[in-house]
Parts: C-alpha cells; structure tokens; sequence
C-alpha cells in the first residue's frame, strides 16, 4: 500500500474539486500520462519535456522542477521552492507537505497544494496537446480564484486551534503577538533525541513590526529536554545582552522552564540547576527582561528551525535569508497580526 488508511482518508477529505482529489490518486500511483511515463510503456520513443526541452518529462519535472513552472510555486501564496525540499517522488512529497502542515498546525496549506499541482498538470496538457501558450501569471490568476472559492483561508482561520488548550482558563491566541513599541521579542526552542542525547537549540528575535533582528541556532548534547530548553533560553540571554538590549520579552512553549525561571522558590532538578541559576544571574541587572510562556502555535517558527536544524535541514544563513518554508511561517504570523 503506498499510503496508509489514514492518509488516503485525509486525502478524500480535501477541500478540493474531486477531479484534483482523483488527479491526487493518480499521481500518487505515478499513472499520470507524462511523457516519461509514455515512453517507458512503448506509447511515445522520447520523453523531452516540451517546455524547457531540458531533462524528461517525469512527473515531478512537470509538476515541480522545469524552469516553467518554479515561477508559479514561488509566485503563490505559499511561496515555495520544490526544489528546496529534497524529495524524488511524488509520494514522498505529498507526504512532507501533509507533515509540515500538520506540525505547524495550517489547514489550508495541503489543499493550496494540490490545487496548484492541478492547475500545473491542466497548464501542461494545454501546451502539449492544444499548443497553447500559458503564461506562468495566467496560472497564478486561475489557482488564485479556485482557491477562494474552495479554500479561502482568513487571518483568523488560517490555524487549525489545538485539540487540547493547555491554558483552559484563559483565551486561547494562535497567531504570534508582536512585541509592543520598542521592545523586541525573542521565541526560543531546542529539538531532543532521547536515545543519544542530541539537541538542537534555536532563538529568533524580532521587533513590533514582525522583523527579524537576529537568530541562531546550535547543536549540542543534553541530558533532557528541560535541559536543552533552558540551554536555548540562556543562549537567547547572552545573545541579548551582548547586544545591548534592555526591553526584551523571552517566550518558550516549555511552562517547565519558564515557571522555574520566574519563582526563585521552587525546587529545581539537579539536570537544569545550574543552568536556570545562570540565567537567573544574567537576568539580575536587567529588569526589563520579561519570560512568557506561549503555546506551541505562538512559538512555531522558533520550533521549526531548531527541529530542522537537527534534521541539519535548515541552512546556517536562516536569518538573514529564511528558506521558503520559514518565510512562509514567518508570513502567516505577521497576517494575524
């Protein structure tokens, strides 16, 4: 089975026409008439693809690499580059798509997708079969009106809410807050590997119009997750005070670390001990450093580079140049905004 149950009954849930969910089908099957698949049957004696004669038509030539179409993921609202993504077939694409979506928690990226791949594939058979000349601007403009009249996502509905608030009591924010005037906000993570110990931490920082002013990310051994977190937080202090800064709001998904920052009573655990009294110290002479704690969904960018970065799948210049995926969540959250 090249899918699972549970994916093939995601996939008939699309909120998509059913022609592009049944031309999901088919190119997960790979049976899709590109002209490689032609060729390989004895139908055709050459498979060049017939709009940058470069390379064959296989199906994720068509779809995502010929020179013709980059223009029209880039130009979308995701703003993508397949090629960033590192995948060879189809499946495999879908499924990182179908991944990253719901780790980040955005219900409308998966259908976004599949209705670009579709106007992709209808643009191509245009050309090949009725020599139609099909501007990569007239693509945008068609996935454009599909898209709002199938999946018109809001700055209010573009997340999917948590299935379980961790904050019952309090309303629940899932967009990024921006910092208010003159202070600047920094978001920190760290990705663990139980089994060895492996961490990733990550830090970003921006000001009240949602820019980025700095970020980084290390790699480095931990004894729990607590720990890693905390090694994130101290780093994101010591990047800000070498800065010079004064009016910074930290913020970390892990209430944990957080709470033992704040109240100087409680008991820490031996692990993270001398890494919260560190912190501690250095927060000594800057009042003006303030620690929240934020669900998942307010800290997805900070998560998203210190998970890619263990992956070593998030390049070291992200900061100043944010790879596509990262732009984009930086996007969603200055739209809620």
């Amino acid at each position: 089975m090249i899918l699972s149950s549970g994916e093939w009954k995601y996939l008939w849930k699309l909120k998509v026409p059913p022609k592009i969910r049944v031309f999901l089908w088919s190119a997960i099957h790979n049976s899709l008439p590109s002209l490689d698949n032609l060729m390989k049957r004895g139908i055709l004696n050459e498979a060049l693809c017939p709009n940058c004669h470069t390379a064959n038509e296989t199906l994720m030539h068509l779809l995502f690499y010929c020179p013709h179409v980059e223009p029209i993921w880039f130009g979308s609202a995701l703003g993508l580059d397949p090629r960033q993504l590192g995948v060879v077939n189809f499946v495999e694409w879908w499924r990182y798509i179908n991944n990253f979506a719901k780790q980040i928690h955005l219900c409308f990226m998966v259908e976004q997708c599949a209705i670009i791949c579709w106007h992709v594939w209808k643009a191509r058979n245009e050309k090949y079969y009725e020599h139609a000349d099909i501007s990569p601007h007239q693509v945008l403009t068609r996935i454009s009106l599909m898209i709002k009249e199938y999946s018109p996502p809001t700055a209010k509905d573009l997340l999917v809410p948590p299935p379980k608030p961790r904050a019952p009591d309090k309303p629940q924010q899932s967009s990024w807050p921006r910092p208010p005037q003159d202070f600047i906000k920094i978001n920190v993570d760290a990705a663990y590997v139980p089994d060895s110990g492996s961490a990733a931490l990550a830090m970003i920082a921006r000001n009240s119009n949602g820019q980025i002013c700095f970020g980084n990310s290390w790699l480095c051994v931990a004894l729990s997750p607590l720990m890693a977190e905390a090694l994130a937080m101290l780093r994101a202090i010591k990047s800000a005070i070498n800065r010079g800064l004064h009016a910074v709001i930290f913020e970390s998904d892990n209430q944990a670390l957080i709470s033992y920052i704040q109240q100087h009573e409680k008991l820490l655990p031996w692990e993270v001990k001398p890494v919260i009294m560190n912190i501690r110290q250095a927060c000594s002479c800057h009042p003006d450093f303030l620690f929240n704690y934020v669900p998942r969904e307010e800290n997805r960018v900070a998560d998203w580079v210190a998970k890619s970065s263990l992956k070593g799948k998030c390049p070291w210049y992200w900061a100043h140049r944010p790879p596509n995926l990262l732009s984009f969540l930086l996007l969603v959250d200055s739209m809620n905004n």
